[in-house]
């Protein structure tokens, strides 16, 4: 059966909303939380469906949003969301459908990349997105979490830090969030509403935790330049030290020098024995600040955001490079490009000239954000080096200041 996508009416969003439940296992229906989270920040412009008779099939949506790029610049994306199949019409073509859909669209629009965040793991290369951002899951031990002496006397950010209300956070959290995000390749501009989404704070997403708690720092003029947001999942025991875990939501900073500060907040706080960050960037500094390495274990790697580019030229010229340099790459499937770029910008356009390399367009969006190297792939096989010394080359001009890390699901 040839199956056709449509876009959703306004009045048909619950019952989308209902089908994205069933197949994201919430229940045969939306709760009222998830009813009500998904209609905050869910775009019905972008909401897709493949129908059968008067039964929906299918569904998958997209966040109009953008991402930060290496070096400070940023790209229209089709955040690509919600994307669900009845389990009664599994493996007949529905999913090809809609992504179909969903990428045209997000092409009409403009938008050179698509990107998202994958319940799992084995789904979406073959639609052309590769694994973009990883984070780290992380168990501190607060009893052993010293730190070295600095050699450079700017450990702390001179200010202060404060826990406000969920009605002071409002406004505090997006403007703060808004100093943050381009200087993260990976990150996102949330999306509208997404705020108020979080702001929910619903008890059944707690795991037995804590409603949340929000930390601000305050610059030195007392205009805040960073949050974090975390719970306390009580413990209390026989022992010396109450076996309370802190967890980590989000930690979001202006610069370094804040991140360190709220970090040690965090590992300041009363009656805690493990702190633990379910999705810590993959360099975190703290790591190597500990005279004990061993106070921090990763309990967990794993993939976040993958992506999918559409205009390659587009995406290679917006963002940045470590070193000056070029060379011609060829896509598989998309042609070929020459890339001349370096620290203060970038021109890419499409060649006939020989290629230097040649790879696949979802390892491409894999290399876009530098967390993998030219060089691996080449060796894993997933990059043909036709001129010999290219993949090092490219290396040194794809390495961003930082490792690629998102911390927004979508």
């Amino acid at each position: 059966m040839a199956w056709k996508a449509r876009l959703i009416e306004p009045e048909e969003l619950q019952a989308t909303i209902d089908l994205t439940a069933v197949a994201f296992g919430v229940g045969p229906r939306a709760t009222e939380s998830y009813r009500k989270q998904a209609s905050m920040v869910t775009e019905p412009d972008r909401v897709f469906v493949v129908e059968d008779g008067d039964e929906l099939a299918g569904t998958a949506g997209a966040f109009s949003i953008a991402l930060a790029l290496p070096g400070g610049g940023t790209l229209p994306l089709a955040g690509v969301t919600e994307v669900g199949v009845s389990p009664a019409y599994r493996r007949r073509g529905i999913l090809r459908t809609l992504m179909d859909a969903v990428h045209d669209q997000a092409v009409e629009r403009g938008e050179p990349i698509a990107g998202l965040t994958a319940s799992e793991g084995g789904i979406y290369r073959r639609f052309g997105y590769g694994v973009a951002a990883r984070f780290h899951s992380l168990a501190i031990d607060r009893a052993n979490v010293a730190e070295l002496e600095p050699l450079v006397e700017s450990a702390d950010a001179a200010g202060t830090i404060r826990l406000v209300s969920e009605a002071e956070a409002e406004a505090v959290l997006p403007a703060v969030w808004d100093r943050y995000w381009r200087r993260v390749p990976g990150e996102v501009r949330r999306p509208a509403g997404w705020w108020d989404a979080l702001a929910l704070d619903v008890e059944e997403d707690r795991d037995g935790a804590s409603a949340r708690y929000i930390a601000v720092h305050d610059d030195a003029a007392g205009v805040p330049d960073g949050f974090a947001i975390y719970r306390v999942k009580q413990g209390w025991g026989s022992g010396q030290i109450p076996p309370h875990a802190l967890r980590i939501e989000s930690v979001v900073a202006a610069d370094d020098a804040v991140e360190a500060t709220l970090l040690r907040f965090l590992l300041g706080v009363d009656l805690v024995a493990t702190v633990e960050w379910e999705s810590a960037p993959t360099d975190l500094p703290l790591r190597w600040r500990l005279a004990n390495p061993r106070a921090l274990r990763t309990t967990s790697e794993q993939d976040h955001l993958w992506l999918r580019p559409f205009d390659v030229a587009a995406c290679l010229s917006a963002r940045r490079y470590a070193v000056d340099g070029g060379c011609v790459l060829e896509v598989v499937d998309d042609g070929r490009f020459r890339l001349e770029g370096g620290p203060d910008g970038a021109a890419c356009s499409r060649s006939e000239a020989e290629p230097d390399l040649v790879v696949g367009l979802a390892d491409l969006g894999a290399l876009l954000l530098g967390g993998v190297s030219w060089v691996t792939l080449r060796r894993a096989g997933l990059v043909e080096e036709r001129t010999p010394g290219a993949a090092a080359r490219a290396d040194g001009m794809f390495r961003p200041e930082r490792a690629p890390y998102c911390s927004t699901d979508f």
